[in-house]
């Protein structure tokens, strides 16, 4: 017996639609994150959202350890375990080290991080916790670091790892002895 309360989307259950978008997943992913199958509800949301998020976590424009940066620390704003567990692997096969991934709670008195990094983390900070505007310098800092695209891609990296924190929290998709 399950200890979900809200049950994912099962291949073995679901409709049509939502076994193409999960078989086509399942041949693109060395797992298919748990959090789709419950996006399967809605296959054609799913099917788009997909396009999105590897379109954003694939392009070249942002620095994979940039990336990475931002992700884990939406993760762990967000007290997500699951996503803070795959994205420190994640951040580790990138390039950041074990320092920086310890330092992040305390990243602005760290000299783990350079400057351009304590911005992205400062922007991570804001963005997933505060509400209003950016501050226009730290924006000024992030497009003199990463460019205007880079900017553009950081911010949609920090929706999708808010997204998925958020809905992993909120759904229990997760078990939590597996992820203390």
């Amino acid at each position: 017996m399950s200890d979900r309360i809200i049950e994912p989307v099962s291949l073995r259950d679901a409709n049509p639609e939502a076994r193409s978008v999960l078989d086509a997943l399942r041949k693109s992913h060395a797992s298919v994150p748990v959090s789709f199958a419950y996006m399967a509800v809605q296959p054609k949301a799913l099917e788009g959202f997909e396009q999105f998020y590897q379109s954003v976590i694939g392009d070249p424009r942002l620095d994979a350890k940039y990336r990475e940066l931002a992700y884990l620390k939406t993760a762990q704003l967000a007290g997500c375990k699951l996503c803070i567990a795959n994205h420190t692997a994640s951040a580790k096969a990138v390039g950041l080290t074990e320092a920086q991934i310890d330092a992040m709670g305390a990243f602005e008195q760290s000299t783990e991080f350079d400057e351009l990094e304590k911005a992205i983390l400062r922007y991570v900070a804001h963005v997933a916790c505060q509400p209003g505007k950016s501050p226009a310098p730290l924006l000024k800092q992030l497009r003199e670091g990463l460019g205007n695209d880079g900017v553009v891609i950081l911010t949609q990296v920090i929706g999708i790892a808010n997204l998925f924190s958020r809905f992993n929290n909120a759904l229990h998709t997760y078990a939590s002895k597996d992820y203390p």
